[in-house]
Formats: structure tokens, sequence, C-alpha cells
């Protein structure tokens, strides 16, 4: 079986490092590596110029970091980080990469990595995020690089869901509910109904109307929430929870 052609980028702030994946690649007659970078922004022009398939990302680089080339990119690449830390670092990203190479980058890890893009396995799946990470956003239109504290909550629409952001932004994306319930944090969102999904900090009103419903104002939301007996309850107790004096 012929292996794809895959032209790739690599970007990384160190020289050492490029050169060292550079030489990697030479086993690998597939890959070949059309350009480097050694800064997001040069990186940004780089992809843009020459259209890679594949882009080799360093996370911590001098003029900021490899999260916040991925909005700059469109079409957005097979992205296989590459990283001085561990897994934890590239959490944010488990809807996007292929995979990600610790440093110093082992040839085994590495021929791992690139037959993930020529068997087109299913993206990464990483542990649940934390409310200190960040999470790429993309929709058909449009991309964001948000932390996850900034995701006010998320509605059900059809085969979407639209992700509200407490600066009063939204984006549509298909994904479904129960993987935006697994992978948020339970501790600050909560599934109110099967429809919503709340970040209780995002909330900023509440008001009773009777026993059995209840409006729930939140920030970035461009109308307030009208929530039944259920959804109310637990509002109000996750809200107790989080404020018990």
């Amino acid at each position: 079986m012929s292996l794809p052609e895959l032209r790739a980028v690599i970007v990384d702030d160190e020289t050492p490092a490029r050169e060292v994946l550079q030489e990697l690649l030479l086993d690998h007659p597939n890959v070949k590596v059309v350009g480097e970078a050694g800064s997001v922004a040069t990186a940004a022009k780089l992809c843009m110029d020459l259209r890679p398939n594949l882009v080799f990302l360093d996370i911590e680089m001098r003029d900021g970091d490899g999260f916040d080339l991925l909005p700059k990119l469109d079409p957005i690449p097979a992205i296989i980080f590459v990283t001085a830390y561990d897994q934890f670092a590239v959490r944010a990203f488990e809807v996007n990469a292929v995979d990600y190479l610790v440093k110093p980058v082992h040839p085994e890890r590495l021929a791992h990595s690139l037959q993930r893009i020529v068997r087109q396995p299913p993206p990464v799946r990483a542990e649940p995020l934390t409310e200190d990470d960040r999470i790429f956003l993309k929709s058909d239109s449009t991309c964001r690089m948000v932390f996850v504290t900034e995701i006010a909550g998320i509605e059900a629409e059809e085969n979407y869901s639209k992700v509200h952001l407490t600066d009063g932004g939204s984006i549509l994306m298909r994904r479904s509910m129960s993987e935006w319930e697994r992978i948020l944090p339970g501790q600050h969102f909560v599934r109110v109904h099967r429809s919503v999904i709340l970040n209780i900090g995002a909330v900023r009103k509440v008001v009773m109307n009777g026993r059995d419903e209840l409006t729930v104002e939140i920030a970035g939301f461009p109308a307030p929430l009208q929530l039944g007996r259920r959804s109310a309850a637990r509002i109000r107790q996750l809200l107790r929870r989080q404020n018990p004096q």
C-alpha cells in the first residue's frame, strides 16, 4: 500500500529541535518538509503560502504558543504537537490533535504518530478539561481559542451545539451535548436540561417565579433562560454548594 504524501511544516522556536525532527523524518519518505518557522507569526504566513497538510507544532514559543497559531489556519491541517511537557499540556486540543510528541522525540513515537494520519483514526480523546485549560472552538465560518471558564453555556440546536461565550460571542459546532458533558469540569458546569449546559460561574441573576420555575440571567447569553422545576432544583443546589453561607 502506497503511503499518502504529507507536506509538513515544522514550527519550533529552537533551531536544534527543528533539525532533530528534520533528521528523524528522513526515515519517512512520504513526508516532505516544505518549511520551517521559529515563531507564530512566521508560521501563520508560511502555512498560508504553502498550504501544508501536516504541522509539527511546539506549544511554548517566544512570541506566544502553538495555541495562538490554530485560529490563523484555514483549512486546518493535521496537527502533531511537540512539547517538552507531558500529556496534560495538550488536553485542551483533544478535538483537533492527531497526536502529541514529548521531547526528546523518539523515532518509534514519531512513526506511531504518522501512522495515525495514514489510518485516519478518531481524534485523541483527552481527560476531562479543567478550569485552567483552553479549548479550540471551530465552526464552518470561525474559530476561537478560549479558556474553559470563558464558556458561559451550551445549547443544543438539532445536530449542533451553540457555545455561548461570556463576552457575548457564540460558535455553532457539530458536537453532542453528552460529549460536552463528558469533557467539561463538573464542578463548574451543570446540565440543567437535556438541551442546556450552564457554567455556574457565569450566572448573574436568579429570579424565582414561584416554586417550580426560575429565570436565570447568564453572562454572554442574549436573553434570560426560563427553567422548570427539575432544572431549578439543580441550579439552586449547585449555587448553595458554591456559596454555602
